[in-house]
């Protein structure tokens, strides 16, 4: 692995691994974790979840030590793998699953919602599900932009509304909104409070963004070059506190 990835990958195992301890005490303790939407592992009830093409491997780690106890065959092509309470969001180059982890050693599939073939990452809260689809080069064919599903069904995920957006990777949800991560187009700050109506309010381009990593009041974004760290409490006007490069 080039130094690179190592920082990369070391960042976003950090990250997540203090949001699991911060939650210890809540009420979804058991149940929540926090990553990238364009990550391939993630923590959740004491479990670590890795996405491998077509398979989530699943890591009890509550004793403090990593033991396998279950391989889950998914459709093919994992890309990415979010977390949210007592499910996994994991989006594929051919659609969105939803898989249960009431059961954290053994992920069952709920839904789905296909579409052509694109990079899509995923996240989610209570009620929808936001994908971005990106459809050029390797990704295939498909329309740029903010998708948005309604889960409110989580067995009969419904499209609710299509944000077109140029070049869209990662995205992350502070309050009702959303940030989504555009490459050299920028981070561009979307209203969602109206999901069937994303409004764009925003774009910073202080770098090419990659991914987004919203921490109470913190956005913690992944670059072409490094990491930068933005002041969220106002989520409607975001201040730049600083970088890290590599």
């Amino acid at each position: 692995m080039r130094l690179k990835e190592f920082l990369i990958f070391s960042f976003m195992f950090v990250v997540i691994v203090s949001c699991e301890k911060n939650t210890a005490n809540s009420a979804d303790a058991a149940s929540t974790g926090k990553g990238g939407s364009m990550a391939r592992f993630t923590i959740a009830a004491n479990h670590l979840y890795l996405a491998d093409y077509n398979t989530i491997e699943v890591y009890d780690i509550s004793g403090g030590t990593a033991t396998k106890k279950t391989s889950v065959q998914v459709d093919w092509g994992v890309e990415t793998i979010f977390p949210y309470k007592d499910k996994l969001f994991i989006g594929s180059v051919n659609g969105m699953f939803i898989y249960s982890i009431a059961d954290p050693s053994n992920p069952v599939k709920l839904g789905s919602a296909l579409h052509v073939r694109s990079c899509d990452p995923v996240v989610a809260d209570d009620k929808y599900s936001y994908v971005t689809l990106r459809g050029s080069g390797t990704c295939g064919a498909a329309e740029d932009g903010l998708y948005i599903y309604d889960i409110t069904d989580v067995l009969k995920p419904k499209q609710l509304s299509l944000l077109r957006l140029q070049s869209p990777y990662g995205l992350g949800m502070k309050d009702s909104v959303m940030f989504v991560c555009r490459a050299s187009n920028g981070l561009t700050a979307v209203n969602v409070k109206d999901p069937s109506n994303p409004k764009v309010m925003y774009t910073v381009k202080d770098g090419n963004f990659i991914d987004v990593i919203p921490i109470d009041q913190l956005l913690i974004c992944y670059v072409l070059n490094g990491i930068l760290l933005y002041d969220a409490s106002d989520p409607g006007k975001i201040v730049k506190l600083g970088n890290m490069n590599y």
